[in-house]
């Protein structure tokens, strides 16, 4: 399961590609492939019975690592759109805002995950 949701997070990198380019169809498999990587992260953390210490660790720091990495990524990516295209084009902004909900809804689901494995771990301590 702790593959699973790495690969999930990997997932995010791949979904980021898109925004590079103008149009959907230059870059339908990343959209694809990391569409597909995040859904398996999501299921993965919904489905974990008994996570191991290092999946709640994870699941601890990925809302960090989406704020440290992910997200200035996007920003970067999106300003070598600019310059690469003269301008931003509306697909890149379109696709830019997608992505995000895309990064909130990983980092949402992954904290509520870890919160609840934690007070599970709490109610067997006590």
């Amino acid at each position: 399961m702790f593959a699973l949701i790495m690969i999930g997070s990997f997932g995010l990198a791949t979904l980021a590609l898109p925004i590079l380019e103008t149009s959907l169809s230059d870059s339908l498999a990343f959209f694809t492939l990391g569409g597909i990587e995040v859904l398996i992260g999501l299921i993965a953390m919904s489905l974990m019975r008994n996570p191991s210490k290092n999946a709640l660790s994870f699941m601890k720091f990925m809302p960090h690592l989406v704020l440290l990495i992910h997200f200035p990524a996007s920003l970067l990516l999106l300003w070598i759109s600019s310059v690469r295209h003269d301008g931003v084009s509306a697909f890149s902004i379109n696709y830019i805002f997608i992505y995000w909900m895309f990064l909130l809804l990983f980092a949402v689901v992954s904290r509520l995950t870890y919160f609840a494995y934690q007070r599970r771990f709490q109610k067997a301590l006590d």
